[in-house]
């Protein structure tokens, strides 16, 4: 019962004030949706913002097959040229036979039918490449799972990745907070000149921390990520 007692106090202490860290608006674990041989990776990019290619995985057989598919379908599309302009000058041609007519469309229809076979492949190569050459733009590279010469998989993990154009705070509140929590006044670390808002507002409980609703608060530009800063859910302005 002591104890019971000690847990409401607290409680009501602590009631409408919460701890929370301060964190960039979003982080990504990046991972590999190919295998090969890491070609390309500077370790010196860590802990860093980038805007740059930062990760190569060996395509050299890929980018090999892409040309050659890409050569193949010039030509093709050269012999479709031809075929089509064989076919345009028979086809209402009264003294040419059925028969004839019918192979040179069959025929047309054919060289069209690989024309999109390669144009699919030039899909598939081009695709395969893009996801081989990894590239940050306005990112914080926060760490990096593998080395230059590193073999991946697909599922492998390549790197970890911070949004850090906002910062985000996430608190936990209680059921009486959470009413109408878009119109309270909300101080953190005493100021209410803080430059957040309520981005997220859970309507039912956390998985985690059960009887209390998910809040997320955000402001544009970076802040001293990892701080603690206290915030205090006040009354309806």
């Amino acid at each position: 019962m002591k104890m019971l007692i000690i847990c409401l106090i607290t409680l009501s202490l602590y009631a409408g004030v919460y701890k929370a860290k301060v964190q960039p608006y979003e982080t990504i674990t990046l991972s590999s949706e190919v295998s090969g041989k890491i070609v390309f990776l500077n370790q010196a990019d860590e802990l860093k913002s980038l805007n740059k290619k930062v990760i190569v995985i060996d395509h050299k057989l890929e980018s090999l097959q892409l040309q050659n598919t890409k050569e193949k379908l010039n030509i093709l599309n050269e012999l479709i040229s031809i075929k089509q302009n064989q076919y345009n000058r028979i086809k209402n041609l009264k003294g040419q036979s059925l028969t004839v007519k019918q192979r040179y469309k069959s025929e047309l229809l054919n060289l069209k039918l690989q024309e999109k076979e390669l144009e699919n492949a030039v899909v598939r190569l081009q695709d395969t490449i893009s996801k081989k050459e990894i590239s940050l733009k306005n990112l914080y590279l926060k760490k990096l799972y593998v080395n230059k010469g590193s073999f991946v998989v697909p599922g492998a993990k390549l790197m970890d990745v911070e949004n850090q154009s906002a910062s985000r705070v996430v608190i936990y509140v209680d059921v009486h907070d959470r009413k109408n929590i878009q119109n309270k006044k909300i101080l953190i670390d005493g100021k209410s000149d803080h430059g957040y808002r309520i981005e997220k507002a859970a309507n039912s409980t956390d998985e985690r921390y059960l009887s209390s609703y998910r809040v997320e608060l955000v402001k544009k530009g970076g802040d001293m990520f990892g701080k603690i800063v206290t915030v205090e859910v006040g009354k309806v302005q």
